[in-house]
């Protein structure tokens, strides 16, 4: 395959970095406006009456097996009623993943690449995730679903990292310390939540498979095969899950969890592989076909594309598997916040894999005309900024003062909450609902009283219960808010 011109080159990766940060630019400025929902309440609650261990083993017995997002639950600033901290550790919880990518861009390219190609690979992936990313509001605004879904990705980049740095040096003193870290890291995505638990496992098994006669290396990786499996075996054997899982009336049946599952596998692709393609050729284009070039840094892409791509299909089917069987449901949102993570991860990786596998049936002598690097660049563009999608809708949620005046509904409803002596406690719905900010709120009524999302905020303020007066407005779609917006506008 022909590469385009080296000026054709640095002119891309500067417009995959500034698409970027386009496309990052509204959730860090959305950060100032979030506030705490859903279990961030809850959680609280519990952490305010009992000690972390207390904690650990009552959720272990009876809820969950993800002792590490039961432990970071903790640092929820809820707790102590900081609501500017919870802003700030959103705009870390934003920050995490375009930093955790360059970390692994970085230590992938080595230094065989400039730093300006490799900032634009982190480009494209950051761009790839957030444009198709199913929830943000679940995977990056909700402290509580961050920490438990979306802190795990940033993990497992982290994970990959420290094996890249394992593999690279030939220091023995460095390698015990590179893998006692990803032991540790290891055992925390583990604890996070099942769909990281199973990409995890997969991936310490693909590797230790590719290195059982390597004697220098294949003791160390061992090691953390052991350590991630009876992680593992620890979430999983956890009583709490079994107690969870007969509350679900339709969990459990294989003949619908099997079908599903491999439905859903399926749609995986379907509903993904758009922007997906597009990215695919550009990291080709511009890195894939250089990467295969050079021999040192591909050999964890020389391995059977057959077991690779089979490998990944497996385990997607496993995450589907996992979760149909337990709930007899789809994934939820926030759920697939780490399928698609591991969507793209496994993707891109079975393309490098085929490439270095193939390379000698793809280089040609004559150079490729600018225009379809050009295209493929304007398509990921549009795809960033299509007026539904993820991005255009963050941007919308704050240009168009949706976002403000739900900051400024709910700082009065917690001073109302705080001084008043209502109980229960009847309360205005909200002015606007920005989507990228909230996934869920307290239903009206007081026959909604009961409903968990009502009891977690009412205990939170020591109320009987809480519950709106009326319902909240309902969510637009992206073109009448920005229809009604420029009427406002135009009165003014």
């Amino acid at each position: 395959m022909p590469h385009p011109s080296e000026k054709g080159h640095r002119a891309a990766y500067a417009t995959l970095c500034c698409i970027s940060l386009l496309a990052l630019l509204p959730f860090l400025l959305l950060t100032v406006y979030n506030h705490p929902q859903a279990d961030d309440f809850g959680l609280a609650v519990r952490d305010r009456s009992h000690s972390l261990w207390e904690t650990q083993v009552n959720y272990y017995m009876h809820w969950s097996g993800r002792y590490f997002a039961t432990a970071t639950a903790a640092a929820n600033p809820t707790i102590s009623g900081d609501f500017e901290r919870y802003k700030l550790y959103s705009f870390v919880a934003v920050l995490l993943l375009p930093a955790s990518i360059f970390v692994f861009v970085r230590k992938l390219l080595h230094n065989r690449f400039n730093l300006l190609q490799k900032l634009a690979l982190a480009a494209l992936l950051l761009c790839l995730y957030l444009l198709q990313m199913p929830r943000v509001s679940e995977g990056v605004f909700w402290l509580t679903g961050f920490l438990a879904y979306q802190l795990p990705n940033v993990l497992l980049l982290l994970l990959l990292t420290l094996l890249l740095s394992f593999f690279r040096t030939e220091d023995r003193g460095y390698k015990i310390i590179y893998i006692v870290m990803a032991i540790f890291t290891c055992v925390a995505i583990v604890g996070a939540n099942e769909m990281s638990l199973l990409m995890t496992f997969t991936t310490i098994l693909f590797i230790n498979y590719y290195n059982r006669n390597d004697k220098k290396n294949s003791p160390y990786l061992l090691s953390l095969f052991i350590f991630c499996a009876l992680a593992c075996l620890v979430s999983v054997a956890a009583p709490g899950n079994y107690v969870r899982l007969s509350s679900h009336l339709k969990a459990s049946k294989p003949l619908l969890s099997i079908s599903y599952a491999a439905f859903l596998t399926i749609l995986s692709f379907v509903r993904w592989l758009g922007p997906l393609l597009v990215a695919t050729v550009l990291y080709v284009l511009y890195w894939g076909m250089r990467l295969a070039d050079k021999t040192e840094d591909t050999l964890i892409f020389k391995v059977d594309l057959r077991l690779s791509a089979g490998c990944y299909l497996t385990t997607l089917f496993l995450m589907q598997f996992t979760f149909t069987w337990a709930v007899g449901e789809r994934p939820t949102p926030r759920v697939d916040n780490v399928i698609y993570f591991y969507v793209i991860c496994g993707w891109l990786y079975n393309v490098q894999v085929a490439l270095c596998k193939y390379n000698h049936l793809l280089k040609a002598e004559r150079e490729l005309t600018p225009a379809l690097p050009l295209v493929l660049l304007l398509l990921l563009l549009s795809s960033v900024f299509e007026i539904n999608g993820t991005i255009a809708t963050a941007y919308i949620d704050l240009l168009s003062g949706k976002a403000a005046a739900y900051d400024n509904a709910l700082n009065k409803r917690y001073a109302y909450l705080k001084t008043s002596g209502c109980d229960p406690c009847k309360l205005p719905p909200l002015p606007a609902v920005p989507q990228t900010l909230q996934f869920i709120e307290i239903q009206e009524g007081e026959a909604s009283k009961t409903f968990w999302v009502n009891s977690d905020i009412a205990n939170y303020w020591g109320k009987s219960a809480v519950y709106l007066s009326a319902p909240n407005p309902e969510a637009e779609d992206n073109f009448t808010t920005l229809k009604e917006t420029a009427k406002r506008l135009l009165e003014k």
